[in-house]
Order: C-alpha cells, then structure tokens, then sequence
C-alpha cells in the first residue's frame, strides 16, 4: 500500500535520462500553468535501486520514469513516460487537444506521441548503447540502428517541414515526448545530426529552446555531459576491468558508418 501525503501534488522518480526529461518537461509546464507541485526522487541504477522491493512496487517493471499522483482521496500510480503524458495531459486539459471538440487533432497528437516511444526513442537508444555502453563492438547492431536513427530524423524533419510542432501548430505532448531525447542535440552532435542535413529539426529545436520547461531540462543535460561516464554503464554488462575502462566499445574504430 502507497501512503499517501499532502505535502506535493506529485510525486516523480526519475534518474535524469531522456525518458524521465519528458516527465519533467510537463511537470514543469504544469508547475507554470496549473500551479501544481511535485517532489523528485532520484533511482539509482547503479545501485539497482529500480530493483528494490519498495520501488518494484511504484512499478513492477523496474524501470524510469513513474509518478504517483497525490491529489485524489487515494496516491494514484502511473507508468511508462508516455502513458504518464497523456494522463497529466488529459487531467489538466492541457497540451492536448480535447477528444470530443476536436478528435481529429488529438488523434494527431497522440500518433506522434506514441511513434517516439515506439520508434525514436527505442532507435536513439539502442544506437546510444552500441555506440558508447557495450564492452565490445557489435558492427551489425551499430549499422541497424545507424540506420534506424537515419531514417527516423529524417521522417520527422519532413513531418517539421509542413508543421510548426510535431503534432500540429501548437506545443503539445507530441514535441514532449520527442524533445526527451532530441534537445540532447543542444550540446552534443550525436546521430550525426546536423542543422545542414535536419534543418527543420533545428529550427524547432531554436523554438521550443525559448520555453522556461525546456531551458531547465537543456540545463540538466549540459551539466549531464560534463560527468558522463560510459564506463559506469558499461559495468552493468561486464565484469572484465578492461572492458569496462574502455574509452569506446573495443574494435569501434574499425566501423565505418553511412549516413545517406
């Protein structure tokens, strides 16, 4: 059983990682617009505190992000980032066009919300891995999600090319959702992403950088970068010393990778 307390409207585990940046990203603009209030908690996971009977049950999939919200007569649990979005969205009617006035926009909403879970994030994230986290390189698994990534930046730049925002002409849980791991793009020039090959990416990048949520979150992954250590990853998948203080996966050089 969750006990429940009234100093905060909601309580938000997080371990500052792409998923758990779209959780404080509508936080955040909540914070502004609804006045609400929230408490982070901060899982290790190289600690393994996301496996700790008391987290397991916040969520029996022992992972980042989940919220318990504390507003009704009894805490409220919810999991996964994007199921978290569209429950604050649909709770505050905010950054989600109503369903039963204009159907047509939140179903375009919710499609590009769900395609980020669905497609960029599980793309962007196995790249990363393959890239940086695993002790050894896997050339076949490198060029798969190269790949993928390639072709995902480029499917949303085409979709900027005729929109403002991601789900249509206003700031929405659609852009959240993506802006979790693409404002990583602000301080580091991963997937090979530039303004020249994605220039409608950068340009809504320049505009969301402009709200007071996203200038927090961008704050968070600058300071991120300066003590990002592949190798405290990288022992949660070996115990050989020498693959694990590897400066990249061992044979990475090797690797040409295409970006057409």
């Amino acid at each position: 059983m969750i006990e429940i307390h009234n100093k905060t409207d909601f309580i938000f585990y997080t371990n500052n990682t792409p998923n758990t940046y779209k959780i404080k990203l509508i936080l955040l603009e909540l914070e502004k617009k609804h006045g609400i209030t929230f408490e982070s908690r901060f899982i290790n996971i190289f600690k393994k505190e996301n496996y700790s009977d008391d987290f397991i049950k916040i969520n029996p999939n022992k992972k980042v992000p989940a919220i318990v919200d504390q507003t009704g007569e009894k805490p409220f649990i919810v999991f996964e980032s994007v199921s978290i979005l569209i429950y604050l969205a649909q709770k505050y009617n905010t950054l989600l066009p109503d369903f039963n006035t204009n159907p047509h926009e939140n179903s375009e909403v919710i499609t590009w919300t769900v395609w980020q879970a669905a497609n960029l994030g599980p793309a962007f994230g196995q790249y990363f891995h393959f890239s940086f986290f695993s002790p050894t390189v896997q050339e076949y698994s490198l060029h798969r999600f190269n790949n993928e990534a390639q072709r995902i930046l480029r499917l949303l730049d085409d979709k900027l090319s005729v929109s403002t925002y991601i789900g249509g002409n206003e700031f929405t849980i659609a852009d959240i959702a993506s802006a979790g791991w693409l404002l990583y793009l602000n301080s580091a020039p991963l997937y090979n992403a530039t303004k020249e090959r994605f220039p409608n990416i950068f340009k809504w990048l320049d505009l969301i950088n402009q709200r007071e949520s996203i200038k927090q979150v961008n704050q968070s992954i600058s300071e991120g970068f300066k003590t990002f250590n592949p190798s405290l990853l990288r022992a949660l998948f070996t115990n050989d010393p020498e693959l694990i203080n590897a400066k990249a996966p061992i044979g990475i050089e090797n690797v040409i990778l295409k970006y057409d």
